[in-house]
């Protein structure tokens, strides 16, 4: 069931990127919104490999393909924090483009980063693991997740302060949907809910650029 899954959400992450190179396309590459396009990149490979795991087998291969799995993870989630910040300058929101709140924003990313590396190198050591027919590597000892308590805290502030000045609720809801993960895995008896949350995420993260792009293109059209 679980292997089902993931070649359903790999499809699914695909289709997603092609929508985002899209947009990115429209609205130009030279746009911070655009680090969504390293992200998606990132949650195709995981669901990708782990689709694939049991197929490829126990060894050195796949290992090796789990562990980029892991420092995608540590180097590219992080940027969500760059995403959450552009999406607040879109609203207008005259203090989110000084100068001390950009640095923050670098600041913040770089942190999680250098934290996630700093936290993951000491500790990568990766066995292999069966679940649910899903055959992947893993680390023994799971650590408190502290750069993905932090991107979260930051999307859903970032999401309140949109749907207030834009009346835009999705991604709002879309951070919700990361909550629905324990209800999932009760439900269904699976090990793949944090991976339809984060498709679930990206979905809003995704329709949010797009309906801010097409908010910007209107003003732009009604001043000239």
């Amino acid at each position: 069931m679980d292997t089902i899954i993931y070649f359903l959400l790999t499809i699914a992450f695909f289709i997603l990127l092609i929508i985002g190179i899209l947009l990115a396309k429209q609205d130009g590459w030279i746009d911070v919104s655009n680090v969504l396009l390293l992200v998606i990149i990132a949650l195709l490979y995981d669901n990708g490999i782990l689709a694939l795991g049991k197929f490829i087998g126990e060894g050195d291969l796949l290992k090796a393909l789990n562990e980029i799995r892991y420092w995608l993870h540590a180097l590219i989630t992080p940027l969500l924090v760059l995403f959450a910040w552009h999406t607040i300058v879109n609203t207008k929101i005259k203090w989110a483009s000084k100068k001390g709140i950009q640095w923050l924003v670098i600041f913040l990313t770089l942190f999680f980063i250098i934290f996630e590396l700093y936290s993951l190198v000491p500790s990568f050591s990766l066995e292999p693991t069966w679940k649910n027919g899903v055959l992947s590597y893993t680390k023994n000892e799971e650590d408190i997740p502290v750069m993905i308590i932090g991107v979260s805290i930051i999307l859903l502030i970032t999401s309140i302060l949109v749907w207030w000045k834009q009346r835009w609720p999705w991604y709002f809801i879309g951070i919700l949907s990361m909550g629905l993960v324990p209800i999932l895995n009760y439900l269904l008896q699976i090990n793949a809910p944090h991976n339809i949350a984060e498709f679930l995420l990206i979905v809003a993260l995704l329709a949010t650029k797009a309906y801010q792009q097409k908010r910007l293109i209107q003003e732009k059209s009604r001043l000239s």
